[in-house]
């Protein structure tokens, strides 16, 4: 245990004093690598790709699919920038932020505030920036590796966000957080619990979608914004891209439908960026899709 704790702890502090521009470099050379090997997380991007985008020709899916390993290797390569440099420290000028007024203007009016993202290049560089300019909490499930997971707590309290354990206490916490006028960021775009979810169409596929964001919003009337987190083509250069106030529906149904279409907007920026190798339509049906 305590090798494995030297490894990965080597490991982190080696890729948090590389600059980002090597880290994209490297990022590419491993991504090809897991673009030329058979593996489970090739075999996933291509088949979400095929579904999400049956348009497309198979040449342009493949290499779609080579981008997206790309860009999945380079976020990876990038945890020891943001769990190590960036925690704490004011954000470098390469990192642009679009839309923010929109986003401050809503929490003036005191009625709490919800944000939500997809998994969309690095989304640690937007809790490192939301800690740094909201009281703001994200619901955390806890990783496997204990190691790692108490890396990333410390890193994120660092950040200065408050982690909720996902569970009913902590959507209490959640609740109560935002009647006090608090903001609330979530990752809306997981595949959830049949529980805690609802059929949805994710690029024209049936998809178990979060319906939490819905709920919150639905039990408090906090204002909803969509957010997302872009690479640029600088190389060591990220935008972070806060949305207008966007209505929420009256019904669960009609939410989830409102918060999926916003998170294909967020995702369309960049496709490539967006993390393709998790099963997002497991659930609703299509699981032979992904044997």
């Amino acid at each position: 245990m305590l090798l494995y704790r030297v490894i990965i702890g080597s490991f982190l502090f080696i890729l948090s004093v590389l600059p980002l521009k090597a880290i994209r470099f490297l990022g590419k050379i491993l991504g090809r690598i897991l673009f030329l090997i058979p593996n489970r997380h090739k075999h996933i991007t291509l088949t979400n790709l095929k579904l999400a985008f049956p348009e497309l020709l198979d040449k342009e899916i493949v290499n779609l699919c080579k981008k997206s390993l790309i860009e999945t290797s380079t976020t990876l390569l990038e945890s020891g920038y943001v769990w190590i440099r960036l925690p704490g420290k004011s954000l470098p000028r390469s990192i642009q932020v679009e839309g923010f007024e929109n986003v401050s203007q809503s929490l003036q009016d005191g009625c709490g505030l919800l944000l939500f993202t997809p998994h969309q290049a690095n989304i640690e560089i937007l809790i490192n920036f939301l800690g740094q300019n909201l009281d703001c909490s994200v619901p955390y499930s806890n990783i496997k590796n204990g190691y790692l997971d108490e890396f990333v707590k410390k890193a994120r309290t660092k950040m200065g966000v408050n982690m909720v354990e996902v569970n009913i206490s902590g959507v209490k916490k959640l609740l109560s957080n935002l009647t006090r006028g608090e903001a609330v960021a979530i990752a809306s775009d997981q595949v959830p619990e049949l529980s805690g979810g609802e059929i949805s169409k994710f690029f024209g596929q049936e998809c178990l979608s979060m319906s939490l964001l819905w709920k919150l919003h639905n039990k408090t009337n906090a204002k909803v914004h969509s957010m997302v987190c872009i690479r640029g083509p600088k190389g060591n250069d990220f935008k972070l891209i806060f949305s207008p106030q966007l209505e929420m529906p009256n019904t669960i149904k009609e939410g989830v439908d409102t918060m999926n279409k916003e998170l294909e907007k967020c995702i369309m920026l960049a496709p490539e960026q967006y993390a393709w190798e998790y099963k997002k339509y497991r659930r609703a049906g299509n699981e032979n899709h992904y044997k």
